[in-house]
């Protein structure tokens, strides 16, 4: 994504949106085996050249080529166009909307329109359709939602009198959208990629791109697409420079060139740190230190590691501060960590009502506060004067919630706030309008804790002691009792994502017997499984149908007390649990443990790296 962004393309226009590869060439087995080089496709050579054929049909065309007027292309179609970006965005709005206006107010005929990935990339490879070159675009590697028709358009039938809806999916999905950008996203990954990107990245954006490198590589595109080729000002005829301009914004431009010389081949043997939660069966607890009163939040910066007492929250972006509520006079008031000093007051935030909870946005400009009421307030922080009083300008109420306000959580990342209350509903709330987006299915009991993964945009939720997951749309992603006794409540959560592609999604919860519980979440080959239909019979929740389901890894027993807080440290080195009591613990991984995994990680790596020489000398 850095490439396009340097090469001055983004999402805001349709006609330089960012270009992406496709990575494999299997659409048809089960199973992906991302260790055998025939499963990807060619990325030395363009997309009208996958095949022999298409190759020698393109290379035919550019000899024979004879017109002095326009210079010599092996193609006329392009790689990315507006019409691409509209084909496959075909099933979410406004791009739904632009595809008709493109179409002359309705949809392509059903054939025509993105119905398989199969299909779409035996086109695009050259098997059988010369004008079909188009590569992909970001939303393969992140958004499952564009795959599906959620707002159930109308896109007529096909000639077979099959209805066009969702995207067929590859075997290897195993039927689930979730899946194939998961598993599409480890191909991107994976380690053949890594040696072979920059072959890739020598077409789009290198030197393979213009001149004698493109011709010999077959890359020659439409001399109307590349940056600088016609100088469109100074064209006088009106209708010529009108017909240059469809011809760029309409059929495709190539990004600016980047590099003159070769790519740098990407190194395959990077150090991934082993996850303490992977081996969360040899964590061994030690206390860290004990507090005067109850631990609510902790955090690892640099090399410190910062606890706040209830009612309090750290600030970021330094944490040299941190704020403070629940006083009789119902104010906040901000605190400085070291010295414990007041550095200001601010009353009557909410007309007399107390505050319950708070959260901080990863840049500290904008406090949310929820109070007992059922107010979520968004604060914008500044210092005004010569001495820099701070002040806290209110740029909305959000009213929505019929109880307390019991919990809330700020993601910068994905813009957007979710909080939790007595009135067991969890609503989002977008970050940067403050407006309500939507409310998560209304909960058996109270809510009590709730986790954004930055990483992923998954919501975790805690009522009682039912543990949910949620992607960032309000899909119900797995969802678990987290005890047999109803009053284990979960207290506090935390979650890590190894990586946004492998499976490998893990998360805690803190209860209030002082048990951690480390839960894994897979997907479920049968979504309607035994342990999720008890789970839902028990809580006498809403019939959920899950795709993934949450296995219970590892229970932990060491505080005495409610779990009030969790932290995994960014190096992935250590889970760090604190109680009401004040105790802090620290959960490593023994030494040798991980030596031997490191060992039979490496060990698993070679035999793989041995099975592809194999494979690529037969």
């Amino acid at each position: 994504m850095h490439l396009n962004t340097l090469a001055g393309r983004g999402y805001s226009d349709l006609t330089q949106y960012p270009v992406f590869p496709w990575i494999l060439a299997d659409y048809d087995s089960a199973s992906l085996d991302l260790s055998d080089p025939m499963c990807f496709r060619k990325f030395d050579k363009p997309m009208g050249c996958q095949t022999p054929e298409g190759e020698e049909e393109f290379r035919k065309r550019y000899e024979s080529w004879d017109d002095p007027e326009v210079p010599k292309f092996h193609y006329g179609s392009h790689y990315s166009s507006a019409g691409i970006v509209l084909y496959y965005l075909i099933r979410l709005p406004p791009f739904s909307a632009e595809n008709q206006k493109l179409q002359g107010g309705h949809f392509d005929h059903a054939d025509r329109l993105f119905n398989s990935i199969r299909e779409t990339w035996l086109s695009a490879s050259g098997k059988g359709n010369t004008s079909d070159v188009k590569e992909l675009i970001p939303e393969f590697f992140y958004m499952p939602e564009f795959l599906e028709n959620r707002f159930n358009l109308d896109f007529g039938e096909k000639q077979s009198g099959e209805k066009v809806g969702n995207v067929f999916l590859p075997p290897w999905a195993r039927g689930s959208v979730r899946e194939f950008i998961r598993k599409h996203r480890e191909a991107l990954e994976s380690d053949y990629v890594s040696e072979n990107l920059h072959h890739w990245i020598d077409l789009i954006f290198g030197y393979k791109q213009r001149g004698k490198a493109a011709e010999k590589a077959v890359n020659v595109f439409y001399h109307y697409t590349y940056e600088g080729n016609v100088d469109v000002d100074a064209v006088t005829d009106p209708a010529m420079k009108a017909s240059i301009l469809a011809q760029i914004n309409h059929f495709g431009q190539t990004p600016k060139q980047l590099f003159q010389k070769p790519h740098a081949k990407r190194r395959t043997d990077r150090k991934i740190p082993m996850h303490p939660l992977k081996h969360s069966t040899h964590l061994v607890p030690r206390e860290t230190r004990k507090c005067s009163s109850s631990i609510n939040q902790i955090i690892t910066f640099h090399d410190k590691l910062l606890v706040a007492a209830s009612n309090c929250f750290l600030k970021p972006r330094g944490y040299r501060k941190y704020i403070r509520w629940g006083f009789p006079d119902r104010s906040l008031r901000f605190m400085s960590y070291d010295q414990d000093k007041l550095l200001s007051t601010h009353e009557n935030l909410h007309e007399g009502n107390q505050i319950e909870c708070a959260g901080v946005s990863h840049d500290g400009r904008i406090v949310v506060t929820g109070a007992d009421d059922g107010l979520v307030s968004v604060w914008r922080v500044s210092k005004d004067g010569p001495r820099g009083s701070r002040r806290l300008r209110l740029e909305k109420s959000l009213c929505a919630h019929t109880a307390k306000v019991t919990c809330l959580r700020v993601s910068q990342p994905y813009m957007m706030i979710a909080s939790g209350s007595d009135d067991c509903t969890v609503i989002i709330w977008d970050l940067s309008s403050y407006n309500f987006v939507r409310q998560l299915p209304e909960f058996p009991v109270p809510v009590s804790a709730i986790y954004i993964n930055d990483l992923s945009g998954e919501i975790i939720t805690a009522a009682g002691t039912l543990l949910a997951v949620w992607s960032i749309n309000g899909d119900c992603l797995a969802v678990v009792n987290t005890s047999q006794s109803p009053s284990d409540l979960i207290v506090s959560v935390t979650g890590s994502t190894f990586s946004d592609w492998l499976e490998t999604t893990w998360y805690v919860t803190g209860h209030q017997s002082g048990s951690l519980r480390v839960w894994q979440m897979v997907h479920c080959t049968d979504p309607v499984g035994a342990e999720i239909k008890a789970s839902s019979n028990r809580t006498g929740w809403i019939n959920l149908v899950p795709e993934y389901k949450l296995l219970l890894h590892k229970e932990l027993e060491c505080h005495k007390q409610p779990v009030t807080a969790l932290h995994l440290t960014a190096d992935l080195k250590q889970l760090l649990s604190g109680d009401s009591g004040g105790r802090l613990i620290s959960w490593t991984v023994p030494d040798q443990i991980l030596k031997a995994s490191l060992k039979s990680a490496l060990i698993a790596q070679n035999l793989k790296h041995h099975h592809v020489e194999a494979r690529i000398r037969i």
